[in-house]
């Protein structure tokens, strides 16, 4: 009996043996059959600019070029791919992509098919060019391996679906499945969406069934369900059950309420490097697929789709054996591409040895000995940063922030923001992300500490008018692992009051979107919006180019002029702009139509004795448009109630509309300079926007240039997840971040929102200067030196002045009033 278990054994060995040596075999074939059809571009080490003439070989579906090289210089560098066809002409009519190449070794991995002109067309094959270089005069980027692969041949007894549009890039060894597809039911709508990799980039929404012929027995499936939103819309569906085989494989149901804090809000409540990388934090969570087992008896799968019709969507599908491995490296390559589309740039932070608590406040100061001392006038904030470092991780430190009392008791109140680290883009178009902690929370309790990243404690304290002069002292405690620190602090209330600011700053302004998705919070959205203007208006903001409604009939008439009443009382006097409302009333009415609506809404403006609006007719416009526009501006202005319009201008070639533009919003694009200013408030009104230093341009060179206002884009306006930097065209934009239930005594916000504020506080400190300088030498000669110190054409002046520098110059300013302020 021995003998017989001992050849058994052996025998199974040999077969396992020789099977794995087959399966060896057949690997090295199909590898070496996939090796024969990539064409190689590049082998070796090659400069740039290269250029790759195509021949007629087919580019076929899951074909993708794969590029290697070396970035060997010490920073960023962009490199960028142009692909023609026998129609490219121009830009617009050619592939044209960049791509942030961090210092050192380099891989990318771009579909083939499915590419779009940068005119949004499809570039379809034979292509006849490619170039590849980077930008600038650096030579720095080389090459090393460039090539074209088909996909890798699919497994046998594997099915693996890409939903989406013919036209749309299909992941390598997936097959494509249009809204065409007979295997589907339902009312299908085509989804695409910018970003992305080819497999989550587009899908079909409102599929009730997929049904196809299968083999019996257990199998693995594998479903990629998201809908990545574009803009500032999100799926936003309630109720969504996926069923299998007669087996749920998901389902979800969600109030208002629990939507927003479980999936709108999911991404603020981890930290980048602290709780994981990019991927983990951003690609999987917004992207991980569902898998399970099911079990097939009929011969058929079957799969059934029940909800919201947003919720009944589909990306990708991948059926395939229970100890298959097809959907998991899809989920591998899935992540390579995410992690080469957006490379990650991060501050290296020396670990401390001890735990510190530092002052970090950019602002002018004396010191004491012990602490700084900090000049503040009376009607004002002061912006103060004080910076933690630990040598190890603390998951609960307590904070204790004792506010500033003068030798009375009286008492300065202190808001106090840290900063949560995020991964964000730079700037709203950049293709790379940053690590910052840009994004200011006021839950204190939920703060913890990493010995990897400093942790930044933001206090603005309130000035009141009728502050009492003097010093008022105050203090930061931490106490973490049983170790105290404690830093001290003074505010110098100056006996002068700072003026309110008499130009238009502020910030183009929406409702968190989500109001506008659920009937039963809807109610709540002029709440929402009282408690921004309240904000906006404690910091000393002027004006908001705020979302008011069409008015199409007299209800909405009606909620327009509540809309403006509400402006007047949180104090937003200066003359607003109404960025949408025209745009969308043209678009639902004719234009007799829509003069008469804006004919009745101006009569019960007047009524109210509500300003009348600049109604926005153009937003950086092709020339294409102008006819239409000079016509709508015609008929404005035609009116018996001379209705006042507004035009956004970035490019010297919309120069020709300024004749009917009444409220000219300019920015870089267009040509900045004292002098253009100018000639322009000749005929109109002047206000700046979104120039690339908010800080400079809405204070020190807004105030020697002239203009009547500047404003921001936007106050906020996420695109999609308000926490997914990577799921548009451009990145989020905002300055307020959304929030539920109640207006929070703390608004959770965007350090940019602190730099703006930063501005004004320039701003009327510069008008407290003009005010003096009426009667006193020295405030005018300081007024002229300033003058001189900004330099009139906005380029050079960007280029030239910091932020350090402006505060300088801040200083200079808050130095003349304690002069002036002392007894004689």
């Amino acid at each position: 009996m021995a003998s017989d278990a001992l050849l058994r054994r052996l025998a199974l060995s040999l077969f396992r043996s020789m099977a794995a040596t087959l399966l060896f075999s057949l690997t090295l074939f199909v590898s070496h059959a996939a090796l024969a059809d990539i064409k190689v571009i590049v082998n070796s080490e090659t400069s740039l600019p290269y250029t790759h003439d195509f021949d007629d070989s087919d580019i076929k579906p899951g074909y993708q070029l794969q590029l290697k090289g070396q970035n060997n210089s010490d920073s960023v560098l962009i490199l960028i791919l142009r692909i023609d066809n026998a129609s490219s002409r121009d830009y617009r009519t050619r592939y044209n992509r960049e791509f942030s190449i961090q210092p050192g070794a380099f891989s990318l991995t771009i579909p083939m098919t499915g590419l779009k002109t940068s005119g949004k067309t499809p570039l379809l094959p034979p292509y006849t060019q490619m170039i590849i270089f980077n930008a600038g005069s650096s030579d720095e980027v080389v090459l090393t391996d460039a090539h074209i692969a088909p996909p890798p041949p699919r497994p046998k007894r594997v099915l693996a679906l890409d939903f989406g549009r013919e036209d749309s890039p299909v992941f390598p060894g997936f097959e494509s499945v249009t809204h065409k597809d007979k295997r589907l039911s339902g009312d299908l709508l085509q989804r695409f969406r910018p970003a992305g990799d080819s497999l989550l980039q587009d899908g079909l929404e409102g599929i009730d069934t997929l049904t196809l012929p299968w083999e019996n027995g257990q199998w693995k499936l594998t479903l990629w369900l998201q809908e990545q939103g574009e803009w500032e819309y999100l799926p936003h569906f309630q109720q969504r059950k996926v069923v299998a085989e007669e087996q749920t494989v998901l389902q979800e149901s969600y109030s208002s309420t629990r939507w927003i804090s479980d999936v709108y809000l999911a991404g603020a409540k981890q930290e980048a490097l602290i709780d994981g990388d990019a991927w983990e934090l951003i690609g999987k969570r917004r992207t991980q697929p569902v898998t399970t087992t099911v079990t097939i008896t009929d011969s058929t799968l079957d799969i059934q789709w029940i909800g919201d019709r947003s919720a009944r969507y589909a990306a990708g599908l991948v059926l395939e054996p229970l100890n298959g491995h097809f959907a998991a490296e899809a989920e591998k390559q899935r992540q390579k591409r995410f992690v080469e589309s957006w490379p990650v740039t991060r501050q290296k932070f020396p670990r401390k040895a001890e735990l510190q608590v530092t002052d970090e406040s950019a602002q002018p100061a004396t010191n004491s000995g012990d602490y700084s001392i900090y000049p503040a006038a009376r009607n004002s904030l002061l912006n103060m940063t004080f910076q933690i470092n630990t040598p190890e991780a603390d998951p609960n430190p307590i904070i204790a922030i004792a506010s500033p009392r003068n030798g009375q008791g009286h008492k300065l109140n202190i808001q106090t923001r840290y900063g949560h680290w995020r991964f964000e883009r730079p700037e709203p178009n950049a293709n790379q992300l940053i690590v910052a902690d840009s994004y200011l929370r006021s839950d204190l309790d939920s703060m913890t500490l990493s010995p990897e990243l400093p942790r930044n404690l933001y206090l603005q304290i309130e000035v009141p008018g009728e502050a009492e002069p003097g010093i008022y002292k105050g203090n930061l405690q931490l106490l973490s692992k049983g170790i105290l620190r404690v830093v001290e602090f003074a505010v110098d209330v100056m006996p002068i009051k700072l003026p309110d600011m008499t130009r238009s700053v502020g910030l183009y302004l929406e409702p968190a979107p989500f109001y506008e998705w659920f009937p039963d919070i809807r109610k709540r959205k002029p709440f929402a919006t009282a408690c921004d203007l309240a904000l906006l208006a404690s910091m000393g903001f002027t004006n908001v180019a705020p979302a008011l409604d069409t008015p199409i009939d007299l209800d909405h008439r009606k909620k327009l002029v509540s809309q403006l009443k509400q402006l007047q009382l949180f104090g937003f006097e200066s003359p607003t702009m109404a960025y949408a409302p025209l745009k969308r009333l043209l678009a639902a009415q004719p234009i007799d139509e829509a003069m008469k609506s804006l004919s009745n809404l101006q009569e019960m403006l007047s009524a109210a004795l509500i300003e009348q609006p600049y109604w926005s007719i153009y937003d950086e416009p092709h020339p294409d448009s102008f006819p239409k526009i000079r016509d709508t501006a015609n008929n404005l202005h035609t009116q018996p109630l001379g209705m006042k319009t507004a035009g956004h201008l970035n490019n010297p070639k919309q120069h020709g509309l300024l004749r009917v533009t009444d409220l000219a919003i300019m920015n870089h694009g267009y040509g900045v300079s004292k002098t253009s200013i100018e000639n322009l408030q000749r005929d109109r009104m002047v206000w700046l926007y979104n120039m690339p230093d908010p800080r400079l341009a809405a204070g020190f060179y807004l105030w020697n240039s002239g203009a009547e206002g500047y404003l921001q884009w936007h106050g906020r306006m996420p695109t999609a997840d308000p926490f997914d930097p990577t799921d548009g065209r451009e990145g989020d934009v905002v300055y307020l971040y959304p929030w539920q239930a109640g207006c929070p005594d703390t608004m959770n916000i965007h350090k940019r929102l602190l730099d703006l504020h930063e501005a004004t506080l320039d701003l009327r400190w510069l008008q407290w200067l003009d005010e003096q300088a009426e009667n006193n030498d020295e405030a005018r000669e300081l007024a002229e030196k300033l003058r001189h110190a900004i330099p009139d054409d906005w380029k050079e002046a960007n280029r030239s002045l910091s932020a350090r520098q402006l505060m300088l110059m801040r200083k200079t300013i808050m130095e003349l009033a304690q002069r002036l302020a002392q007894p004689l």
